[in-house]
């Protein structure tokens, strides 16, 4: 390989293109990612789980113990169905329930009472364990403080020494048994996947798309005026994401991925998330023509990173947490979750998508109006002149 070649590859714009993308990729991963996931762990408190006490004012001194010892958001003014309710939206991520007769059972030494742990299953996979590692130190607590005041009872009324009071201490442990109940259970952590998988597939054919037919849309300018072209590109977005939406949600299934809903309202459920991908990585090609497939990157990233796909939302940094409200991938992680593993419903997502896009295709219609069309240049032949 000759230097010249190599001078000539460098020449070609499409080289520096190629260039500038690789290294955008970099910064605004490293940016994004890493500003976004700052000090996570810190903020594992931001998650919400809901204490409902069945048992009345007998199990309030429980229920306080309990509110006491937990750094979460608490939401103890539920009722049991309400709860559930907020944890199938997602908004709350465990429900602690003291039962009926718990404190009933608590007192009689033959008995052992259960505390009911509620986990929904259809969310990040770093919830549910977190969740049950909660769920388990909790238990542990009480277990423990049980245990201490048993003995402390026993001793005083049956004044014994310290070797039987350790076999009593042994008789009277684990007097709580954690039930654990889990809801919208999956057992495939390909389930769990399908969301960020759906994500990512879909706003990164899109990036591509919207930079072949802006590309396509300029080298046409001569022979189409503006919106005739901006129609094209809209019909064929429309087209492009019924087919791979089409052409997803049938792998999708046929790979074993069960749909709580079934097969045709994922399909279309998809198709809206891909249609709303596309207008909005077509409306930043509309404003910023070859460059925005570069702020498309940024939005890949963002998208990523604030979908709810990998780790909750509300533990984010909350520039990312507010942000993310405005992109596709919020509402179609959520949307997808109900379908592929359960949930409250994909309503609200639906809405969300359809808003998205409507909004994204009305700013490129705005910005394709105010835009002068570049002017055609008529070249008229002439005939040579007679000598």
């Amino acid at each position: 390989m000759s230097i010249s070649l190599l001078k000539k590859f460098l020449k070609q714009p499409v080289t520096i293109v190629g260039i500038i993308t690789a290294l955008l990729f970099q910064v605004f991963f490293s940016l994004i990612w890493v500003t976004g996931y700052d000090h996570v762990t810190d903020r594992v408190n931001q998650m919400s789980i809901a204490i409902v006490n069945e048992d009345g004012t007998a199990a309030q001194p429980i229920m306080d113990g309990i509110s006491s010892s937990l750094k979460f958001r608490l939401e103890t003014d539920l009722t049991l169905q309400e709860a559930k309710d907020a944890m199938n939206r997602r908004g709350i991520r465990m429900i602690i329930n003291i039962p009926q007769g718990f404190t009933k059972q608590l007192s009689n030494p033959g008995e052992q009472a259960e505390l009911d742990y509620l986990i929904n299953q259809s969310n990040p996979q770093m919830v549910s364990n977190a969740m049950q590692t909660v769920a388990a130190q909790i238990t542990a607590a009480l277990n423990k403080q049980t245990t201490m005041q048993g003995l402390q009872q026993a001793l005083a009324a049956m004044q014994l020494p310290a070797a039987q009071a350790d076999i009593l201490k042994s008789g009277i442990s684990s007097r709580i048994n954690a039930n654990v109940k889990i809801t919208n259970p999956t057992t495939n952590f390909a389930q769990t996947m399908v969301p960020l998988m759906i994500v990512t597939a879909s706003f990164t054919g899109s990036m591509l798309l919207a930079m072949n037919l802006n590309r396509a849309s300029v080298n046409l300018s001569a022979q189409a005026g503006k919106w005739q072209r901006f129609a094209a590109r809209f019909i064929i977005m429309g087209t492009v994401a019924f087919l791979a939406s089409l052409i997803s949600t049938t792998l999708i299934n046929s790979l074993g991925i069960p749909f709580t809903t079934g097969y045709f309202a994922t399909w279309m459920f998809e198709f809206l998330i891909i249609l709303a991908c596309m207008t909005l990585a077509q409306l930043s090609l509309v404003l910023f023509g070859d460059a925005g497939a570069w702020m498309n990157i940024g939005l890949l990233s963002i998208q990523m990173l604030s979908s709810g796909a990998t780790i909750p939302r509300e533990i984010l940094s909350p520039f990312y947490v507010w942000i993310g409200q405005f992109f596709p991938a919020r509402y179609a992680v959520d949307g997808m979750l109900d379908l592929v593993i359960g949930g409250q419903g994909i309503g609200h997502d639906v809405l969300a998508l359809i808003y998205i896009a409507i909004a994204c295709t009305l700013l490129s219609a705005v910005v394709t109006a105010v835009r002068r069309a570049p002017k055609k240049i008529i070249v008229e032949a002439t005939s040579p002149s007679s000598p």
